[in-house]
């Protein structure tokens, strides 16, 4: 099956959700935490997001929701990102023989138990490149494995590959002004910020000021995050409407369609 590439218009990228999980959560921290894609789709209309990069949850069923995603129809438009673990032997094989259906890979360092500069991942971010799709990865307070600075040492490595630092690169105002400049300074063009889980709106306005509205991605780490709530940061923003259309789709948008062209 091949992907319709209509869906890469302004219309689906007017408001769009660039980080969805779908299905049950196993880790003990969520409570297991499940939606179906029916679920998941009716609360991001209802949100008015007008498409959505979904992903798995860390039970990491890919072959289940890419299935799932390639029979939807209607509301929202949907874009398959593949949950990349090294410790997956079927992985590798799965991304290459579905490569026209994966959109972005999504790396979660805590869960893997392993930064994402460990060489093991080394073979997935060959093949992002390969694939021109993004690279979603999750950014959090265990510095050691999910700090944002093991995100922009591969990014330096891998200079064509274009990363998404979850939460903004740790989801608390230091890491997150950290993770800005810390890109401004050293000149890794290839990084973008997600703002899934930032409530603080003037935390973003800093970020802004110091990477520009282009550098943000919208977010909303649904299904433990309701969209509307980070929504709402980004129209509380004192930005211009062009620079929230940035935030909101235009920016996700450009990253997907490198794959397409």
């Amino acid at each position: 099956m091949q992907f319709d590439a209509g869906k890469l218009n302004p219309r689906t990228f007017s408001l769009f959700d660039c980080h969805v999980h779908v299905g049950s959560w196993d880790t003990k921290e969520f409570l297991g935490r499940t939606t179906t894609l029916k679920e998941s789709c009716d609360v991001l209309v209802k949100s008015g997001v007008t498409g959505a990069l979904v992903m798995p949850t860390d039970t990491q069923e890919n072959k289940k929701l890419l299935e799932q995603v390639q029979k939807h129809e209607g509301q929202p438009s949907l874009f398959f990102c593949a949950w990349v673990d090294p410790r997956d032997d079927d992985i590798f094989d799965f991304l290459q023989k579905n490569r026209h259906e994966v959109f972005a890979f999504k790396i979660h360092p805590s869960f893997a138990r392993l930064p994402v500069d460990d060489k093991a991942f080394y073979p997935f971010l060959e093949l992002a490149q390969t694939f021109s799709v993004p690279v979603v990865v999750h950014c959090g307070r265990w510095r050691e494995v999910a700090g944002y600075e093991r995100v922009l040492n591969v990014a330096k490595m891998f200079r064509k590959v274009h990363f998404i630092l979850s939460h903004m690169g740790g989801d608390s105002p230091p890491l997150v002004l950290g993770a800005a400049s810390d890109i401004l300074d050293n000149g890794v063009e290839n990084c973008f910020l997600g703002t899934e889980s930032i409530r603080e709106y003037w935390l973003i306005e800093k970020v802004i000021k110091i990477l520009g509205a282009e550098r943000l991605v919208f977010g909303s780490d649904h299904n433990l995050n309701h969209p509307s709530t980070f929504i709402a940061t980004i129209e509380a923003l004192n930005i211009s409407p062009n620079e929230k259309a940035m935030i909101f789709g235009l920016n996700a948008m450009a990253l997907l369609a490198k794959k397409a062209s």
